[in-house]
Order: structure tokens, then C-alpha cells, then sequence
């Protein structure tokens, strides 16, 4: 029995699905136990054997659409199905993938996908707040009483003051921003409040 150690000279490209197919790159380094008795040779070709097959084996995981921080963990069954490989062309060995590791650059870039997604789910988020809360003022100022506002870009329909004496509408009825009762132009797109 011989252990010939490996590693990857050239990082292997993986296509993360989860963070619109941006490209992360590994490297992985490990052993294979060749169990029959093999010359330099041999094991130089083992040794080549298994670095060709690794990017397959990586392709197929990437087919499987395993998520690109999954990876680093799957290195015992992608030791399995390397060893199958060998298996199939008659050689007599184990192969151990010791680790797999996502190159720095790629670490980075994957933190920064990963940020920039919170940070969009985070102003979705505070957007959807900052809308309810600015219905609830309306309503407490009895100038909203349900339904969407400016719903798929549609202007809400005016809402007359209640004072009776000021006859205008509460939300400019060219771009539905609230205006205020003595306004006669929208803050917003300047169109006339009428009278």
C-alpha cells in the first residue's frame, strides 16, 4: 500500500446559482491509498488521473445545483465518487479529500453578494414599514380610509378636504403625493390643485 499526495495546481471554477451564476474558484488537496503495489510511474498517472477527474466531479456536483458554501463540506462524498473513477479503470485505490478551500478572492466576493443581498431585503424591508406607517398617519388624519395607494402607478382618487370651506384635494391628483389644504401646486410634479 502507497499514499500519493495530490492538490490542485490550477483552482477549479464552480458556478454559483445562488448568487446569479457568479463564479467562485476552489482548490482541493488530499491522498489516494493505492492498495497494489505501484512504481513511481503508476503513481504519477493515479496522481493525474485524479486531478482530471476533479473538475468533472466539481461539474457535477455544480449539475446537482449543491450551493457553492456547501461545497467545502462534501469532500467525503466527492472522495467516493473519485474513487469510483478510479475503480472503473481497474485501479485498486482509496481517494481522501482533506480539504477543499474557496480561494480568497472568491471568499470576497461572495461576502460582498451576500451583503448586498441582505442589504436589499433589508430596504424592502423598511420600505414596506415606511408605507404602513405613512397610511396610518393618513388614516389618523381621516384622509385615507383604505385601499392601496398609487397601486401599480395609478394615482389614488381625490379626497375632498372636510372643512368645507377649502374645496381641495388632499393627494395631487396627477402623481397621488399628499399636499397640503392651501397648496395650489403638487410639491412633487407641480401640476395645479384646483380650486
Amino acid at each position: 500500500m502507497t499514499d500519493v499526495k495530490f492538490g490542485t495546481v490550477n483552482p477549479i471554477m464552480y458556478r454559483a446559482a445562488e448568487y446569479d451564476n457568479m463564479t467562485v474558484s476552489y482548490r482541493a488537496f488530499g491522498t489516494v491509498l493505492i492498495e497494489q503495489d505501484a512504481d513511481d510511474a503508476l503513481k504519477e498517472i493515479i496522481k493525474r488521473e485524479v486531478l482530471s477527474d476533479l473538475p468533472m466531479v466539481f461539474a457535477d456536483f455544480n449539475a446537482k445545483n449543491v450551493k457553492c458554501t456547501e461545497i467545502p463540506a462534501m469532500a467525503a462524498e466527492m472522495s467516493k465518487v473519485l474513487t469510483g473513477k478510479l475503480n472503473e479503470r481497474g485501479r485498486k485505490c482509496t481517494v481522501k479529500l482533506a480539504a477543499i478551500n474557496m480561494d480568497e478572492e472568491s471568499k470576497q466576493a461572495l461576502t460582498q453578494a451576500m451583503n448586498e443581498r441582505e442589504n436589499a431585503k433589508f430596504a424592502d424591508a423598511r420600505a414596506v414599514m415606511e408605507q404602513a406607517e405613512q397610511m396610518k398617519a393618513m388614516q389618523a388624519a381621516g384622509v385615507y380610509t383604505g385601499g392601496a395607494v398609487a397601486y401599480n402607478g395609478a394615482a389614488p382618487k381625490p379626497v375632498q378636504a372636510q372643512t368645507g370651506s377649502i374645496n381641495r384635494p388632499k393627494f395631487c391628483p396627477n402623481c397621488g403625493t399628499p399636499v397640503g389644504p392651501t397648496g395650489k401646486f403638487c410639491g412633487n410634479c407641480g401640476s395645479p390643485l384646483g380650486v
